[in-house]
């Protein structure tokens, strides 16, 4: 009986060792006051119905995390969510792994669909470490503040929305992408800073703001049975580099390859590049900028090129229309003929008015005129 016992227990370790999942991020928190620590995180809830040759469906799944464990030394109000995050002697510290999200819908009914999707991206590799600093605020990896006050750090962040439909052979999508790249964010001896992107480099510099490279992509399609229209407008600010402030107060940079060291109140930026597009039916041409300031095809306001259109580039100019009080006649100089050209004879111009009934009217007053003038005299 008690060898039968010693089995079963046996088979339920062996069994409970052998589904067993990877044991989570761990979390340390030694000499800390108020620390809230919190391992990787994932939630992926959905939703769907179909009813009558209809349906519909949706899911926002979302994820923080990180590789590594999270530690707290001697530190007063520490929050780390995610793993790979560190904060030693410090105060007021939030430290946020890398954040994911990509939520989607889609519905259909009678041949007809449409979907939409917004993935978010926030921080990549990397960990956040707050060593001797006060008020840090660390999202996504590759953060670093030292003996800072009041620094807030994001890695680098892309999202990129999207949304698409179609029935009876034809579809539209539109897409607007929007990104900010680099590498970690680095705030040493620094106060009051703001990091966003990667490869910004803070040291002893009071109120500094950085962000890393941006890009902006905007593009739209169509297809018809007739054929395909697409348009496009990336543009991007900056370009490979990192930014750094040393000793500076009040500086400003943004994209890459920004230096300010021992400045004041100094604002820097990047090259800005914008390379509208657009085709048509498989024509395709570099545009510029529409009339009305819109950098898409179809933007209310605005009148696409000739290349936005899918034509040749090339054109010829047009002469101004001529107003119509300033028409004439074929091979007629102007002012020789007294009728503009496309009135009807026997209207007055720009009234419509009968002529005949004008020249009765004259030939009566001008009549009545030499009578009275007739009787006065005699």
């Amino acid at each position: 009986m008690r060898s039968k016992g010693l089995l079963v227990i046996a088979a339920i370790a062996a069994f409970t060792l052998g589904t067993a999942r990877p044991a989570l991020a761990d979390n340390n928190a030694d000499g800390s006051i108020g620390a809230v620590q919190a391992g990787t995180i994932g939630v992926d809830p959905s939703a769907g119905a179909s009813q009558a040759g209809a349906s519909v469906s949706g899911t926002v799944p979302i994820s923080v995390g990180g590789s590594g464990n999270n530690t707290a030394s001697n530190s007063v109000g520490a929050v780390q969510v995610g793993g790979g995050n560190s904060s030693s002697n410090s105060t007021g510290g939030v430290q946020v792994s890398a954040v994911n999200s990509s939520p989607s819908a889609s519905a259909g009914a009678n041949g007809t669909t449409a979907g939409a999707s917004a993935p978010v991206t926030v921080g990549g590799g990397g960990s956040n470490t707050a060593s001797g600093s006060t008020g840090a605020v660390q999202v996504g990896g590759g953060n670093s503040s030292a003996g800072s006050g009041g620094a807030v750090q994001v890695g680098s962040a892309s999202a990129t929305p999207t949304a698409g439909a179609g029935m009876a052979g034809s579809a539209a999508s539109a897409s607007f992408p929007v990104g900010i790249n680099g590498g970690g964010n680095n705030a040493t001896g620094s106060t009051g800073v703001a990091q966003i992107g990667g490869g910004n480099n803070s040291t002893s510099s009071t109120l500094a703001g950085q962000s890393g490279a941006i890009t902006v992509g905007s593009s739209a399609a169509g297809t018809t049975p007739a054929g395909t229209q697409t348009a496009s407008n990336p543009v991007s600010v900056g370009g490979p580099g990192s930014n750094s402030a040393t000793g500076s107060t009040g500086t400003a940079q943004i994209a890459g390859g920004n230096t300010a060291t021992g400045s004041a109140g100094t604002v820097q930026s990047g090259p800005v590049t914008a390379t509208p597009s657009a085709t048509s039916g498989g024509t395709a041409g570099t545009a510029s900028t529409p009339t009305g300031g819109a950098g898409a095809v179809g933007a209310a306001g605005g009148t696409p090129t000739a290349a936005a259109a899918g034509q040749p580039s090339t054109s010829t100019t047009q002469a101004a229309p001529v107003p119509v009080n300033e028409q004439s006649l074929p091979n007629t100089p102007l002012g020789a003929s007294k009728t503009p050209a496309g009135f009807p004879a026997g209207q007055l111009p720009f009234t419509g008015l009968a002529l005949l009934l004008f020249v009765v009217l004259g030939v009566a007053l001008l009549a009545t005129g030499l009578g009275i003038r007739t009787r006065a005299r005699a």
